[in-house]
């Protein structure tokens, strides 16, 4: 009998451990979608082939879930821009958040909602640093811990699992030092060991920018890093650090006026965690009050940086656009690679520009390592775009008054990119702005400044562009006739996928830039389609679309697609692992009765 107990203890022992198989497996990095941009070099790219372009089209609906309706409806808000955040997807679960400042538990297989956690966004829209703005563009997961931004750039940390709160760090942006501007927040921070980085956001309520970094054990500020000077100026901005990039001294930079403000993080960072380094971009300064006031180049806005992650030192800058007049910062996301440049391996940042220019440069030091790509527009009354130490330092908008620009503050590239196999994936879309000169509401004050709008009946469409980045020679293109802003491209199974302004999304062929299927639906197209499993380890493809007050005010949808069981090798990535199980579990069923049975003759 002893030896029988300890027969069955092994074979139970055995089956438990098979039957914990699929479990394990389900959390495997290469089944998630767990950043923003799919990592923490952006690039996008989602390694799984079980999902690829001789299968795309055979892709059915599995379920759409609709997101709620936004339960404040504050009629002095700025208009939302629809469901702007890429679906997380971690252990069979899909991570949203809505621009009402909602975070969302989905179960990814089928659809049903696990939990909700609602910001009470009354309780800040009387505050005086918020800019009345709602909009959520990221959210993080990291470890067990969802993080996210509100609008009024309190951090938040809640349980990935339920939901529940673990911690707050409120007045991110109250009393920030030579600030006289307002904020708001819509990226989620990052993670880097023991700290919590993160950034809000200005747009013309005049903030001044900055990066903070928090110890995550403790939520005490740990250092914070300014991308423009205070309000009123300083004589000695940038003098310091001006040698660390690519534009020349400028004793006096930015004036002396309490309007300065901007300088905005719009991107997501990325991470370094070999040279300790984090990279991201700036914005422009606001274009609402007049740049003559505001002389030099304007250091640190419209840059791409990189920053020592353990102190909040810079290590280096580059400048698209000194002086910018055109809002023409580079918005969302860089991508870190390493990478063959003209033949040799290099570790790069790459970066594509509302001047619709591709930058390449080293991670190292910042300097170029190609001349800048300029993709479809065609350029015009753009004095500052890429103009580095050439750029006119003392241009106002006044000289824009009653012509149109192009691209626009929103044409050029507006959105994450990818990058896989050597081949960066933008898009350049053709949208030319306005400007008009007259009274504005700034910073609390009636000033006479400028307003930026869209020409009146223009044609607005856009292109896909694949890019080899060793020579910057163009692969291939592919036309859209919409718009295309705020939806990254991304890439897997050997196929493209992107969604428009017009809610459209397409599934193009890596290789040759041919359309393998469109799908098209109601609402604006703003957030990033994504790829990840289920807990039982079925990949799916989950696709963003619709929400916002941009023609309709329509809360959006998450509709899930999959692979139907009919198609060849398709049935689930555990599906074979799973059928081995049931072998297993049936052999070892017969092997204990026979065992029975031989073990009872024996005793007999």
């Amino acid at each position: 009998m002893i030896v029988n107990k300890q027969f069955y203890a092994v074979l139970i022992s055995l089956l438990l451990i098979i039957t914990s198989i699929p479990l394990v497996v389900s959390q495997d990095a290469d089944l998630n979608w767990i950043k923003p941009a799919a990592d923490e070099q952006n690039t996008n790219f989602h390694p799984q082939e079980i999902i690829n372009k001789d299968n795309v089209d055979n892709l059915v609906l599995s379920w759409i879930y609709q997101v709620p309706e936004d339960p404040f409806k504050i009629p002095y808000v700025a208009p939302a821009l629809g469901l702007q955040t890429a679906p997380l997807v971690v252990s069979g679960i899909v991570y949203i958040a809505t621009f009402y400042n909602r975070i969302i538990a989905i179960n990814a297989e089928t659809g049903a909602e696990i939990w909700q956690y609602q910001v009470d966004v009354m309780e800040f829209v009387d505050e005086e640093w918020w800019w009345p703005v709602l909009s959520q563009k990221s959210v993080t997961y990291h470890d067990g811990t969802i993080y996210f931004m509100a609008s009024d750039c309190r951090i938040i940390a809640l349980d990935a699992l339920n939901g529940e709160e673990i911690f707050v760090i409120k007045d991110v942006c109250k009393d920030v030092e030579g600030n006289t501007g307002l904020y708001f927040g819509e990226h989620s921070p990052i993670v880097f060991e023991n700290l919590l980085i993160a950034r809000p956001s200005v747009q013309d309520g005049g903030g001044r920018g900055f990066v903070v970094a928090y110890d995550i054990d403790t939520q005490k500020e740990v250092w914070r890093w300014f991308s423009v000077p205070p309000s009123g100026g300083d004589p000695e901005w940038g003098l310091n650090d001006v040698s660390k990039g690519n534009i020349n001294p400028y004793p006096g930079d930015w004036g002396n006026t309490d309007l300065i403000g901007g300088g905005a993080v719009w991107s997501m960072f990325g991470v370094d965690h070999e040279d300790r380094t984090i990279y991201f971009t700036t914005g422009s300064s606001s274009g609402v009050f007049d740049a003559a006031l505001r002389p030099g180049p304007n250091l640190f806005a419209s840059s791409i940086i990189a920053l020592n992650v353990d102190n909040g030192e810079m290590k280096w800058y580059y400048q698209v656009a000194p002086h910018d007049i055109n809002d023409h910062e580079v918005g969302w996301s860089v991508i870190l690679a390493e990478t063959e440049i003209n033949g040799e391996m290099k570790k790069v940042v790459m970066a594509g520009s509302k001047t619709d220019h591709v930058f390449i440069l080293d991670a190292d030091n910042g300097k170029p390592l190609h001349t800048p790509l300029m993709l479809g527009n065609n350029a015009f009354n753009v004095p500052n775009d890429n103009a580095g130490n050439n750029a006119d330092l003392t241009i106002s908008q006044r000289s824009l008054v009653g012509k149109s620009f192009c691209p626009g503050g929103n044409g050029g590239i507006e959105h994450a990119g990818a990058f896989s196999s050597g081949i960066l994936y933008y898009v350049s879309q053709k949208v030319c702005w306005t400007v008009t000169e007259g009274p504005v509401d700034y910073k609390g004050k009636d000033i006479q400044g400028f307003l930026y709008g869209s020409v009146p009946g223009e044609r607005q469409n856009s292109t896909l562009f694949a890019i080899d980045v060793n020579d910057m020679s163009i692969d291939w293109t592919f036309e859209i006739p919409n718009r295309y802003q705020s939806s990254g491209v991304m890439v897997s199974g050997g196929v493209v996928y992107l969604v428009d302004r017009a809610s459209v999304m397409y599934a193009v062929d890596v290789e040759t830039g041919e359309e393998l299927r469109r799908i098209q639906w109601g609402g604006l197209g703003a957030g990033t389609v994504t790829l990840g499993a289920t807990a039982r380890g079925d990949m799916m493809l989950f696709v963003p679309s619709g929400g916002g007050q941009v023609a309709a005010n329509t809360p959006g949808i998450i509709a899930a697609f999959k692979l139907p069981d009919d198609v060849s090798g398709q049935t689930s990535i555990l599906g074979d692992l799973q059928e081995n199980i049931f072998i297993l579990i049936a052999i070892v069923a017969v092997g204990i009765a026979i065992y029975s049975v031989y073990n009872n003759k024996n005793r007999g």
